[in-house]
């Protein structure tokens, strides 16, 4: 059946430098992670793949995790498992709830903070939970033997479609940034898995400051896998100095709102989804309505 495919050449760095070199001399190498998406492809193995792959495991100072009084900096190859258990303390609560939910126990030993935000063409939960935490990826570029390194918000990583934005270039993420200055409002909804269910799924991110039942600093983003990864800084910037609680008719035009905004900017999505995400989105509304009166 496989007659003819030969395994692919595996080139395995341990340091930065040894991957500079290796991207430099085969600049088509797939970069392999921990490989949970990879290999979930129907058709991804056996292939012939052009420059074999580059093996991230035996990079080690990619699995670091540091921290400041300012923020968190998480190393590419750090798994949703370890992070997990190591970040408890702090990590923000939505991240935790993205980590706890990403997949099952066994696959979060295998799915890397890296890996999951650079799938091509289909955003995940931690992606939609990333962006409204503004956190930062830094990615380094090789090209012609030459390296250069740049900070890019995670809501910055993506087209409107979800697609991966990181150009022509070699490119490799090796760590990300979180500030450690949150809303005290977090949640994330995940309906329908996105892998598996790809085109029903519905993600939704929001995370708010409340001051005086007041809403600040708000932060949303709603990600329909294949299809959209949309943030809306109209709807952020209305409802942040919005007074709580929010007049039940006002929470419903501001979801439908959201349904005009993305039937406008993302027709693929389909009838199902855009009610899914009109309803979560009201949700998190009433649901801070509810807090603010039972202060």
């Amino acid at each position: 059946m496989y007659e003819g495919i030969r395994s692919p050449v595996i080139h395995a760095p341990k340091t930065l430098s040894e991957f500079a070199a290796i991207a430099w001399r085969y600049p088509q190498a797939t970069i392999w992670a921990g490989g949970s998406y990879l290999m979930s492809q129907s058709e991804y193995y056996p292939s012939e793949i052009k420059d074999g792959i580059i093996d991230l495991g035996g990079m080690e100072e990619l699995k670091k995790i540091t921290r400041n009084d300012r923020f968190v900096e998480i190393g590419s190859m750090v798994t949703a498992s370890q992070l997990l258990s190591a970040g408890k303390l702090v990590l923000p609560d939505i991240l935790q709830e993205t980590l706890r939910t990403l997949a099952s126990q066994i696959v979060r030993r295998q799915v890397t903070i890296g890996g999951s935000l650079c799938v091509p063409d289909v955003r995940l939960s931690l992606s939609t939970t990333l962006a409204v935490l503004d956190a930062m990826a830094e990615i380094k570029y090789y090209q012609g033997g030459k390296v250069s390194t740049h900070w890019i918000p995670i809501s910055k990583l993506y087209d409107r479609e979800g697609k991966l934005l990181l150009g022509e270039q070699k490119a490799l993420l090796t760590r990300i940034r979180i500030g450690l200055e949150y809303g005290d409002y977090q949640k994330i909804v995940t309906v329908e898995d996105p892998i598996r269910s790809t085109d029903e799924c519905v993600i939704v991110a929001f995370q708010a400051k409340r001051s005086q039942n007041s809403l600040n600093k708000v932060q949303f983003c709603i990600t329909f896998p294949s299809k959209a990864f949309h943030i809306s800084k109209d709807l952020e910037s209305k409802l942040s100095g919005m007074t709580l609680p929010i007049h039940p008719e006002r929470v419903n035009t501001l979801s439908y709102e959201l349904v005009t905004e993305l039937t406008k900017m993302h027709s693929a999505i389909s009838d199902l989804q855009l009610e899914r995400g009109r309803r979560i989105f009201e949700s998190f509304l009433h649901e801070l309505n509810a807090k603010s009166l039972s202060q």
